[in-house]
């Protein structure tokens, strides 16, 4: 199947990936270096500055404490295969014309000295795709092992056009089940795709892509207030009463409120 993870564009934060002597070209919010023990530690150093960074994220997908990995604000664990779904997942996070999206400064509270970040993903493109999704999702939660402690979870999920308040309903119930975390520092976005590298044209199916955000600290207190955009498809009202979905936009108004 062809790759259908291009590069997203933002006109609001830049999100660039480091490569080595490359030159920077105007300033980056976010500069991601693939973890390795070939990192020129003097010349990602040397970008990191000239394009005015203000978060170098690692993507660590050896599980091994490299030097590198010392520069870096944030490193993100995955599995080595996942090193471009976590760029494009990380970087659809700061996008701003999703069915529900993130502001980058509550992306920036929720990341800020958090440097632990953990990524996991479950898909699936049968009849149940979305409980099977989330199935294969949580059974990778007792997986992780972590000596810091949980504060925010940013959940970037990717669907077919068919997808729609009921799933994402189901997705939001059953990790708030799992997840030994406050409801309201699990926070939630959506895109929609005819094809995907999970699924093609006219198939149903979802990634659903999960970064654990860690602090070194239990008594870590850094806010974490995301507000989401307004949704762009329209339901019955009927579809919405009672949804969690709806009860977790107004707890976000209310946040925002006070």
């Amino acid at each position: 199947m062809e790759n259908n993870l291009s590069v997203l564009d933002s006109d609001i934060v830049k999100v660039d990936k480091y490569e080595p002597h490359k030159i920077a070209n105007g300033k980056n919010e976010v500069t991601f270096f693939v973890a390795s023990d070939k990192v020129d530690l003097a010349d990602l150093q040397r970008y990191r500055i000239q394009a005015q960074t203000d978060y170098l994220i690692a993507i660590n997908g050896t599980g091994k404490d490299l030097a590198c990995l010392k520069l870096a604000d944030n490193v993100i664990t995955c599995l080595p295969h996942e090193i471009e779904i976590v760029m494009f997942a990380f970087k659809s996070l700061v996008l701003n014309d999703s069915f529900m999206g993130f502001e980058w400064n509550d992306i920036r509270s929720a990341i800020h000295k958090r440097k632990h970040v953990q990524f996991i993903q479950g898909f699936a493109t049968d009849k149940n795709y979305v409980a099977n999704a989330c199935d294969k999702l949580i059974a990778k939660l007792p997986t992780i092992k972590s000596d810091f402690f949980l504060k925010a979870v940013m959940v970037s999920t990717f669907a077919d056009d068919s997808f729609g308040f009921d799933q994402m309903a189901c997705i939001t119930e059953r990790l708030q089940e799992n997840l030994n975390i406050d409801p309201a520092n699990i926070f939630y976005q959506l895109y929609w795709f005819e094809e995907f590298d999970y699924w093609q044209k006219e198939e149903q199916g979802c990634c659903i892509c999960m970064f654990l955000v860690y602090a070194d600290k239990e008594d870590d207190i850094e806010p974490v207030t995301i507000e989401q955009n307004i949704p762009k498809k329209t339901l019955e009202t009927t579809q919405i009463a009672g949804n969690p979905i709806r009860e977790y936009l107004k707890r976000q108004q209310h946040n925002k409120k006070s």
